[in-house]
């Protein structure tokens, strides 16, 4: 009797372990953080980069829909020429669900960008097209650049992410 006390105990121990262990999901995108500045920063070092405007934080709202009332932190950053696709946002949502709708917001504003470029310069709606969207736990980037690869290669390396 005492033998099958102890060997549930041990099984109920064993699966109590197996249960912590699957709700951890690996906690890599949990434990991510980035200085979303700082990764701009490189980001717009990068040799054959434009220059580039970063939006005060009513202009966000004005020009890109994002209210900086569902961020911690955020850089967004236009072209200075507005006939070239070249736009950068690093954005560190303060919850989830702020990080599904600045994701959203992302996506629509790339939508809108190639209808506005489609028939006016096709190299520019190319750029859109190729445009990098990355949702990384509460962080939502866009990246849209010439030189896109690059751009993206940077940004790995910067933010310590794994491509």
């Amino acid at each position: 009797m005492k033998i099958m006390k102890r060997v549930a105990a041990a099984l109920l121990s064993l699966l109590l372990v197996l249960s912590l262990a699957a709700c951890s999901g690996g906690g890599d995108k949990a434990d991510f953080e980035m200085d979303v500045q700082a990764v701009y920063e490189e980001l717009a070092a990068l040799p054959g980069m434009p220059a580039m405007i970063v939006l005060p934080e009513d202009k966000a709202l004005d020009f890109l829909g994002l209210d900086m009332g569902d961020c911690v932190q955020a850089v967004t950053a236009i072209n200075a020429m507005n006939i070239q696709a070249d736009e950068m946002w690093l954005v560190e949502a303060k919850d989830g669900s702020a990080a599904d709708k600045i994701e959203e917001l992302a996506r629509a504003r790339v939508e809108q960008r190639m209808q506005e470029f489609e028939n006016y310069a096709p190299d520019q709606y190319q750029v859109l097209e190729n445009a990098f969207i990355l949702r990384e736990g509460n962080y939502v980037v866009l990246l849209a650049s010439q030189d896109i690869e690059s751009l993206k290669d940077v940004f790995y390396e910067a933010a310590g992410l794994d491509k």
